[in-house]
């Protein structure tokens, strides 16, 4: 293998330990050197913002909703981590305020250093644990639901409780955003996409893992199709509009 290459499979492979913040690795996982390091996967793409290896996933899902909805005056984010989320749906959308909703309070910090840009667009908000948005943590007046794993943190009836909840609180043309893994019942694609992972997580192409570990006793992965369900019995027009092995980002427009 010529050298220049041997170097950059070498890169990869080193700059794939941080691609996830440290939250957002497996328990057995090995921990990043440093989660506030933010330049290492920038140095391989530097179209994904601060190391942020779903960054084009979510500047699609605001890309999306700001053409269909730029008139929209509020994004809230349900469970924001350092605010990835957020950041993007408020460069689209330059005339809208967002809330980063966290329930825990040491992420304000990292939040600020992302979202500062923004000023007095931002608010902050501590709530909502387990991303159950019946807490109230939600204000009125939003017009786009964003929010990641929710099957992590959610059982499949709290998914459908999520889905519905987010209906009865975005208007008629609202959307619902949900960055989230989808499961396959078994089925080969399972296996294919577990063994596809692992061999493009080699080649230093993708984070073996992607999202927190799981938060509640009785998870298991929802399939698409269960996504769809509840989506639609909450009244909204749903769509996966991007994949990556088994991580999606499912949008849902208010019938």
């Amino acid at each position: 293998m010529p050298k220049a290459m041997a170097s950059l499979r070498l890169l990869l492979g080193a700059l794939s330990a941080y691609a996830l913040p440290a939250s957002a690795q497996s328990p057995t996982a090995a921990p990043s050197a440093n989660p506030d390091i933010l330049i290492p996967y920038e140095a391989v793409n530097p179209r994904e913002p601060a190391g942020d290896r779903l960054g084009s996933a979510r500047r699609i899902a605001a890309a999306i909703v700001a053409n269909d909805r730029p008139q929209a005056k509020l994004v809230v984010d349900v469970g924001s981590f350092t605010g990835e989320f957020l950041e993007a749906f408020m460069d689209a959308l330059p005339k809208a305020r967002g809330q980063w909703t966290e329930p825990v309070e040491n992420n304000r910090v990292k939040a600020n250093r992302r979202l500062g840009r923004f000023g007095d667009r931002i608010d902050y908000k501590i709530g909502c644990p387990g991303r159950d948005i019946s807490l109230g943590c939600v204000p009125g007046g939003v017009d786009i639901l964003v929010s990641s794993w929710i099957s992590i943190h959610q059982n499949g009836e709290g998914i459908k409780k999520f889905y519905q909840l987010a209906s009865d609180m975005v208007p008629s043309g609202g959307w619902v955003v949900n960055l989230d893994h989808i499961g396959f019942g078994g089925a080969a694609w399972e296996t294919r996409l577990s063994a596809g992972r692992s061999a493009a997580n080699r080649d230093g192409l993708v984070a073996m893992i992607e999202g927190p570990p799981v938060h509640h006793p009785d998870y298991k992965t929802p399939t698409i199709a269960d996504h769809y369900a509840a989506l639609k019995a909450a009244g909204f027009d749903a769509q996966v509009v991007w994949q990556r092995f088994d991580t999606v980002l499912i949008m849902g427009r208010k019938n």
